[in-house]
């Protein structure tokens, strides 16, 4: 069963790094080869991998078939939708998961943004929408979120918005199943039960599996301190649930003196009620582990089978896989198993009783339970790094407090809440502000830790075979003792926390344009210093895109100081993540070609005259002037980079006027990378501004499929009849470039190239 669960996980893992789906063809020659392998070599290791790799490829199919037309992208539909998830609010805007009612034009699955509105969709709700659909798609950047594999493997078929106007309506309420008015109605009563919103939300998430009320401030604060499986419906919370329908159910039965045999009927009321918690809480990925684990061991004991833990695991991982391969996609499927596999692990290491009396023996157990904490920080820590690119090293320590108490009053307060209903309501409610309170008291404790210093500690990403290897050899550390090298196999994790990503070299620059939809980011870095032009927009709902793709990208490059920002302007698409990251990083300066108040910290003025030289490479700022009377795009900051005999033109959103005064001033010349102006519109890359700077690299920050259908096909044109190569973010992804003094472009890359998998869409170039 073991070999099986690694050879089949073994396929499905080898199509996660793919760029396109075999054929039939292709899977018919694979399939008479690894039979013909079995046969030859008595093995069947070959066919099990074959298998995972046809199961994950047949339901990719499935999913790609099921995405939107590329004709409907963009037209207004018409269609009546069920409401199937619970809606996230977040400020004026409901995002939405939502399903058809028999129309052939839209797929199964939507994710839907409504914006501006005060229309409050509940779960089970059918309404008429105006929508605007698109392929699903998602921003591309280095050690950002990849927002198209989560969308394939949720098996969504488009995203897209619903257009404000009289025609959304409500047609039907409490559609749904009762499962879902049940979910519904419970965070309804938890809402009004407890006073705290924070604490609400989080017993929602814990009780019912709804985590549509936590903030983003909640999540960053569970995943600093390493308490986010707390949130995250798991083996802790089914187990839980069992074991307290156990011993009622056992309690019972001894009561009522019943003739049945009391731990077997205590032992199926327990797998009953973690299917049924399973069920209430969304079926999420670790908590089916959980569920399938306990249904295994359940049945077993029954047919007096030995019970072995590992082949319990392997086993409901094995189910889980066939039933859902795309499932192995995800960070919970392999931080689940592979947290489980450590738990084991160290169970049988301390398999045998402690001698002594009970104080040695309490000591003792609180010093298994810390070291258990450390082993899963470092069997972790490989997958949380590649996710999260952060390890939290106050997670041991925040979790010997936070696990007993969700396990102790937290989790069983908030499941007899569950329980209550009716005329117990009042005695749930009850129950659900104990479990409240308790989550108050941990909070406090987790706000403590993440004020702690170098309590999160950022880790560089690390790609291909490098990474591969450290996951390797930091898994020996949690092997048992006896195994050879597994003390020395913790250097390995010291490698990982203390990685850092080295700059270029004197006389170089990295720059690179991220994709951060319609708006505009670029970091350039030297061997020594780092510089932010522009942060991404910000949006009306709170937030930023800098928390998206450019704070991820700056912690993945180990970069945790920024020299110097500079905002063009004060637009919203160009300034809205400055808080953001001035939040997360420590600053030397801000400078801003146009006035930007409100702020809690000091904005300089981009000048021209302004001029400073790091590590061999000249940086001028070339516009507005000093004492000026420009607003808005065209107070935009001009900034000219020197390498060499190479330059770089950073342009923000100037238009054609402020091309012919810079022109007119004589201060251009050919340049070998440009940032095209205002995002590739008519309002400037004039004929003489593109003539005069014949750039080899002309990289345009524009999102996919706008409102204003940038960068405009004559203006692509434009630059490419002066020898330009145009490359923009909608179809690349985030670009980057090396540019030296001596060989002038050395490495040119597209995100959206280097990380083309099977679910990446188009570049539609």
């Amino acid at each position: 069963m073991i070999k099986a669960c690694l050879g089949l996980l073994a396929g499905a893992y080898a199509l996660h790094f793919t760029s396109f789906v075999p054929d039939s063809d292709r899977i018919i020659c694979a399939l008479f080869a690894a039979v013909v392998l079995s046969q030859i070599g008595g093995r069947i290791a070959a066919l099990l991998f074959l298998c995972g790799v046809l199961l994950f490829v047949a339901h990719a199919r499935v999913v790609i078939a099921d995405r939107v037309e590329r004709k409907f992208e963009g037209d207004s539909m018409l269609v009546v939708v069920t409401v199937t998830e619970f809606p996230v609010q977040r400020g004026d805007t409901c995002v939405l998961v939502a399903s058809p009612l028999d129309d052939a034009r839209v797929p199964e699955r939507l994710r839907l943004s409504w914006h501006q509105t005060d229309q409050r969709p509940r779960i089970g709700d059918v309404w008429q929408f105006e929508v605007r659909l698109k392929y699903p798609r998602g921003l591309m950047n280095p050690g950002g979120f990849d927002f198209e594999a989560w969308l394939f493997r949720s098996r969504f078929g488009a995203t897209g918005y619903i257009v404000s106007g009289p025609r959304n309506m409500r047609l039907a309420q409490d559609a749904g199943s009762r499962l879902s008015r049940f979910r519904r109605d419970h965070v309804e009563r938890l809402s009004a039960a407890i006073p705290n919103a924070e604490s609400a939300a989080v017993v929602a998430a814990i009780s019912v599996g709804a985590r549509h009320l936590l903030a983003p401030e909640q999540w960053r604060r569970f995943a600093d301190t390493g308490t986010s499986h707390l949130m995250a419906i798991s083996g802790l919370h089914v187990g839980l649930a069992s074991t307290f329908a156990y011993f009622v159910i056992l309690s019972v039965c001894i009561a009522l003196r019943s003739t049945w045999n009391h731990r077997r009927v205590a032992l199926l009321a327990a797998t009953a009620t973690g299917i049924a918690y399973t069920c209430l809480t969304g079926f999420a990925t670790p908590a089916q582990r959980a569920m399938l684990m306990l249904v295994i061991g359940a049945v077993a004991v029954l047919r007096y089978r030995e019970l072995r833990p590992t082949l319990v695991l392997a086993t409901a991982c094995l189910i889980l896989a066939c039933a859902n391969p795309l499932a192995t996609m995800a960070p919970g499927f392999q931080l689940s198993f592979l947290a489980v596999l450590i738990i084991i692990w160290t169970a049988v290491r301390w398999r045998h009783p402690v001698p002594g009396g009970p104080v040695r023996r309490r000591a003792n157990g609180g010093m298994r339970l810390a070291l258990l904490q450390l082993a899963l920080l470092a069997g972790l820590l490989p997958i949380t790094a590649l996710v999260f690119q952060r390890a939290s090293l106050a997670a041991p320590a925040v979790n010997l407090l936070a696990v007993p108490v969700f396990s102790v009053v937290t989790v069983p307060s908030a499941l007899l809440g569950v329980i209550l209903q009716g005329p117990f309501a009042p005695l749930g409610d009850l129950a659900s502000q104990l479990s409240a309170a308790s989550v108050g008291f941990v909070d406090r404790a987790l706000n403590a830790a993440a004020a702690v210093p170098h309590a999160v500690y950022p880790v560089a990403r690390i790609s291909g075979f490098a990474w591969l290897s450290l996951i390797l050899v930091s898994s020996w550390a949690v092997l048992p003792p006896g195994w050879p090298g597994r003390h020395v196999s913790w250097l390995a994790i010291a490698a990982l926390v203390c990685h850092r990503i080295d700059g270029p070299a004197p006389g170089c620059v990295d720059m690179r344009m991220l994709d951060v939809g319609q708006g505009l980011a670029v970091t350039v870095r030297s061997a020594r210093h780092v510089l932010v032009y522009d942060t991404g927009p910000g949006f009306p709902d709170g937030g930023s895109s800098a928390t998206r793709t450019l704070i991820p990208y700056l912690r993945a490059e180990g970069i945790d100081r920024i020299d110097r920002v500079i905002l063009s302007h004060s637009d919203i698409d160009h300034a809205g993540g400055i808080r953001d990251l001035a939040s997360e990083f420590s600053i030397d300066e801000v400078l801003s070609g146009e006035a930007i108040t409100g702020e809690e910290f000091a904005i300089g003025s981009c000048a021209n005259g302004q001029a400073w030289d790091w590590d061999g490479v000249g940086f001028n700022i070339l516009h507005p002037p000093g004492e000026h009377e420009f607003s808005g795009n065209d107070a935009s900051c001009v900034l000219h980079i020197q390498v060499g005999e190479h330059g770089i033109l950073l342009t923000g959103d100037i238009g054609a006027d402020i091309e012919a005064l810079l022109l007119s001033r004589g201060a251009l010349g050919r340049m070998e990378v440009v940032t095209v102006p205002h995002h590739g519109s008519d309002t400037s890359s004039t004929a003489a501004f593109v003539e005069t700077l014949r750039p080899t690299l002309a990289l345009v920050s524009a999102g996919y499929r706008n409102r204003w259908d940038l960068p405009l096909p004559r203006i692509v044109s434009r630059w490419e009849s002066a020898g330009s190569s145009v490359y923009s973010t909608d179809a690349y992804g985030a670009v980057g470039i090396r540019l030296c003094g001596d060989t002038g472009i050395e490495r040119l890359e597209s995100n959206r190239d280097a990380r083309r998998r099977i679910w990446s869409a188009p570049q539609d170039r």
